[in-house]
């Protein structure tokens, strides 16, 4: 139960460290920062790209993005009748071309006569005025990656594809406010969300969520919390086997004992949480995939909006601190037979892969907006009612307190809109926040795909 829960319910600093940071590094063009954020998300941005913003496009990046490219219509099941070899030259012109090249080579896009009506018809090059694109201008390695973005959104747009997400809509006569459940996973395959999904963020004044994920503050209390600071570690508080199979484990991602043996039971278990959900071989890999929170909150971040938190990381620190001991080193035993079982293929390995499965479920339910299929699979009731801690320390109160948020920001009398993401758990069930509206007089409703 607490792997499920945790997966969707609670942000943690790995959740955190995975919201874009670039537009702090450099000094890329305002217009460029949000689509920027996507090219990573969309996995089309080659590593260390951030660094040579204004510089022309290499072969060599433009090799990635052209993969990055295939690899985005491989997961809309598109199906590659020829693959073509890309001319990888370096002018607006040749940097589109290629991509419209790659296109090309995929059955079930509409695509026009030629590169230049396709690119300029999909805004996917908005130029420097009417008819002045500049084809033959040297592409920087930010256009080419506005460009590579706009290509992606483009094609699962056409293909009515992308991430609906777990989405709501209640207002008043003063304000909208959009609901959006989260999933703390973050895969390749939840990108780019639906033009639905980035309206309904677009058309938001402000953007609330957990937890405001810049709060440096708010970040340090809770790397604070994780670990051990009485001067004790580890050890001292979980038997010699559980120490030794942590240790064991951590140092396979490269984390020495040295560290790992001042972090707390709740701590290291968020990490194997992380670490079952993307299947990876390093820790460093588990933030490769923004999960939806911190893709939203980027994009809010870049675009200006207002960001507000509901809870903040202060209090989900305290929250899981405050489980009992006991249930925490239950939780990261389980989590351990988890993770070994998955790397064996032996012993309990059925039941964990029922687990990644689960997840897996959930992302796909979260794609094509099955909240029915959701809340039926999700543990949360039966959790509570069955009197689970973990899920009883999740929900319980939590609810209330977001549901009340959510109220303050209809009675804001300054007709703003307001998008809300927090776990999907938080939504759903007899006492979530879709549930206590409803009761309250509001129409809360599902959006429309």
């Amino acid at each position: 139960m607490f792997k499920k829960v945790l997966s969707l319910g609670l942000m943690t600093v790995m959740l955190a460290s995975s919201v874009s940071v670039f537009a702090r590094e450099v000094d890329p063009a305002k217009w460029a920062l949000s689509e920027l954020n996507d090219a990573e998300a969309y996995g089309v941005a080659p590593k260390g790209f951030e660094k040579g913003l204004n510089n022309v496009v290499s072969p060599e990046q433009m090799s990635f993005i052209i993969q990055g490219l295939r690899n985005k219509c491989i997961e809309a099941k598109l199906v590659a009748s020829t693959n073509t070899e890309v001319k990888l030259s370096t002018t607006r012109g040749e940097v589109l071309e290629a991509y419209y090249t790659v296109l090309k080579d995929y059955s079930g896009l509409d695509l026009k006569n030629d590169y230049i009506a396709y690119m300029s018809e999909n805004q996917i090059i908005k130029g420097y005025g009417k008819e002045d694109l500049r084809l033959e201008q040297p592409c920087t390695v930010q256009e080419a990656l506005v460009f590579a973005s706009r290509v992606v959104e483009s094609v699962y747009d056409q293909l009515g594809l992308g991430t609906d997400g777990f989405l709501w809509e209640v207002s008043d006569e003063n304000n909208t406010i959009y609901l959006l459940g989260t999933v703390h996973i973050g895969k390749s395959e939840v990108y780019p969300l639906s033009k639905g999904l980035r309206e309904a963020i677009e058309a938001s004044d402000k953007v609330s969520f957990e937890v405001d994920f810049a709060n440096q503050e708010g970040m340090m209390y809770l790397a604070q919390k994780q670990m051990y600071l009485d001067g004790t570690t580890l050890d001292n508080h979980v038997d010699e086997e559980t120490y030794k199979r942590i240790v064991a484990l951590m140092e396979q991602y490269g984390v020495p004992e040295e560290q790992t043996k001042y972090y707390k039971p709740w701590a290291l278990s968020n990490t194997l949480t992380a670490l079952t959900a993307q299947d990876t071989e390093s820790l460093e890999a588990v933030a490769t995939y923004p999960v939806i929170d911190a893709y939203v909150y980027s994009k809010a971040l870049l675009e200006d909006k207002e960001i507000l938190e509901i809870e903040g990381y202060a209090f989900q620190a305290d929250l899981l601190d405050g489980i009992p001991v006991d249930y925490q080193i239950q939780s990261l035993k389980a989590g351990l037979d988890m993770v070994e079982a998955i790397q064996s293929g032996e012993g309990n390995a059925e039941t964990a892969q029922a687990e990644v499965e689960m997840m897996n479920s959930w992302i796909q339910m979260m794609k094509v907006r099955d909240i029915e299929g959701f809340e039926a699979s999700y543990p949360k009731d039966s959790g509570i009612e069955s009197g689970d801690i973990m899920t009883k320390a999740l929900f319980e109160g939590r609810d209330a307190h977001m549901t009340e948020k959510v109220v303050e920001y209809l009675n804001d009398t300054t007709d703003a809109n307001y998008f809300v993401a927090v776990g999907a758990g938080h939504m759903i069930g007899k006492e979530g926040i879709v549930k206590r509206l409803q009761e309250l007089g509001y129409t809360v409703k599902v959006v429309e795909r």
